[in-house]
């Protein structure tokens, strides 16, 4: 059986890169186009400050989250369609002051809410719960008739012949698509940019990483262009951008999202073995996310989708008892920085004033875990990759020429399946280690949840990379895992020199951290990550409520 490829454009990729910047740009409508001049550090106020959106769609787009709109469309205060207009226009302002869409369908998402809106006419009920909410796409994701070009520019004017199965799902839903957002060049480097589309800019400031690999949907989210879209996760690619945003995402374990015609890096077929990427949401909220997950798991996605299991939301019992919360400070290579310590030292004593059990672990094989992981991730030495490349005559990027993992030699089978192995070994160590927990709680029970930081540093400058292994150690575990702000970088705390460095990752971090470095960061957004067990996503929610109720500032 020959392999599966897909379908390329045999053209020089400075052609087909002026091609897609050209089609990109002839989709946002003439008066649509704004000028910021001159343009601030900090381009979150550029929606209300440029003049295109009326009062209703400021008022649309700054004041909900996507629950809550919902609501309100459900109650007829909004029509599908102004809601998807004021969304289309706000998202085409990100697009000229931050560089994060790929592709735009504006005039299909306003007759799919002129349709929803007649239906709600007609029948007096919304088609169902994602009734008129316009959902924001990671490039990765499928819509028939619309490019996935995942940052390669020989996958240009390649239109996808089938949706992705979680895009019939949503649509079956009642959502509105609009957009799809921008991704690194191999979706496998921190930073969002490729030779194609160019880089994502952070609205928070311009010159501090959007982070990757759902870089763009980050910043579409965080700038209020969409107030919850899909991306994808394999090594922390939809939550380290949350994190840098200040926004929230969750990742699912597999099985959970339906996966199946997705885009990726790899051959097809590749990303059904080893570490398993997942579609995960990202939102204004963390209730959103949890929404969308469950609406999803009530169409019974695994009858769609192969790469699914039959896993029902099923709501835990009301807990009345007070919470055992694990907490993790170190990743055993790079020493947190002031602001990570405070924001966890901060979360940590309000749970405990609050009755709530704060235990202390460690990041518990963090070694072999992070070796296993890139084992799985340059298994194929990163040769499928170049070869898509090399029809177009398209260089490597620059984020990813630096990232250290690719090219490298390839593996054979028969140390794909050791990888496989070890990795069940961890699996099933970290299983064990879970629950002895047990032992060290006052009920006796293992632990509910893990708070930890997603990186120990704060959003840092554009293509400066630095390993976290906060974020890979839960996609090989297969461990879900949720993204919430909790505080902001505040030099009156933080600013504080940090102990000399334990090696070269750490003295690269601490970099960022070098006195006259660290102001710029003031008021940047830092979050912890709340982790639970393998497919236990409702469980893990109930728990963040109860946190959130504690905190009082997580939506």
């Amino acid at each position: 059986m020959k392999p599966v490829t897909f379908p390329v454009t045999r053209k020089p990729w400075q052609e087909l890169r002026d091609a897609k910047l050209a089609e990109r740009e002839s989709k946002i409508p003439k008066e649509w186009r704004v000028k910021f001049d001159p343009e601030p550090a900090n381009l979150l106020s550029l929606a209300q400050s440029c003049g295109l959106l009326t009062l209703r769609e400021l008022q649309i787009t700054d004041n909900y989250d996507a629950t809550s709109l919902l609501a309100e469309i459900a109650k007829g205060t909004y029509t599908s369609l102004e809601v998807t207009i004021a969304f289309c226009k706000r998202s085409a302002i990100a697009q000229q002051a931050l560089n994060c869409l790929t592709e735009i369908f504006y005039d299909e998402a306003i007759e799919r809410a002129k349709w929803l809106d007649d239906e709600f006419q007609k029948t007096g009920r919304t088609v169902g719960p994602l009734h008129g909410l316009p959902i924001c796409l990671k490039d990765s994701v499928n819509i028939a008739g619309y490019d996935s070009v995942v940052g390669i520019a020989a996958y240009a004017f390649q239109p996808e012949k089938e949706n992705s199965v979680i895009v019939d799902l949503m649509l079956k839903l009642g959502a509105v698509l609009y957009v799809k957002t921008n991704v690194p060049q191999s979706m496998m480097v921190p930073d969002t940019d490729n030779n194609i589309f160019g880089t994502t800019r952070n609205p928070i400031h311009k010159e501090i990483t959007a982070s990757g690999s759902s870089g763009g949907l980050a910043a579409l989210i965080k700038f209020r262009g969409s107030l919850l879209g899909i991306g994808t996760d394999v090594g922390g690619s939809i939550r380290v951008p949350a994190y840098s945003h200040g926004i929230y995402s969750t990742k699912p374990s597999s099985g959970r999202l339906p996966y199946h015609n997705m885009k990726g890096y790899l051959e097809p077929g590749a990303e059904t073995v080893g570490v398993l990427c997942v579609n995960a949401p990202m939102a204004v909220s963390y209730r959103d996310c949890e929404m969308l997950m469950r609406v999803i798991a009530e169409t019974e996605p695994w009858l769609y989708d192969p790469s699914c299991q039959y896993l029902p939301w099923i709501q835990p019992k009301p807990l009345s008892r007070t919470l055992s919360l694990g907490v993790i400070r170190f990743d055993g290579e790079v020493q947190t920085l002031p602001p990570i310590t405070r924001a966890l030292n901060e979360v940590c004593n309000k749970l405990k004033a609050a009755g709530h059990e704060i235990i202390e672990l460690e990041l518990y094989k963090f070694q072999d875990i992070s070796d296993n992981a890139v084992d799985f991730f340059t298994a194929d030495g990163g040769e499928f990759l170049k070869s898509q490349l090399d029809i177009s005559g398209e260089p490597w990027s620059t984020a990813v020429a630096n990232g250290g993992m690719y090219p490298c030699e390839k593996k054979g089978i028969s140390e794909f399946h050791a990888y496989s192995s070890v990795r069940a070994e961890l699996q099933r160590a970290w299983l064990k280690y879970w629950e002895e927990t047990a032992q060290k709680t006052k009920s006796g029970l293992p632990v509910d949840a893990l708070i930890l930081p997603i990186q120990s540093f704060p959003a840092r400058p554009d293509g400066f990379l630095i390993r976290s292994h906060f974020s890979r150690t839960w996609n090989l575990l297969d461990y879900p895992g949720i993204i919430f702000p909790v505080t902001t970088v505040d030099m009156a705390k933080d600013d504080i020199d940090m102990p000399p460095p334990l090696n070269d990752m750490d003295a690269k971090a601490q970099s960022t951290w070098a006195k006259g470095v660290r102001e710029r960061l003031q008021g940047f957004p830092i979050g912890l990550q709340l982790v639970g067990q393998r497919q236990m996503e409702p469980k893990l929610f109930q728990t963040m409520d109860k946190i959130a109720n504690v905190l009082g500032n997580v939506q």
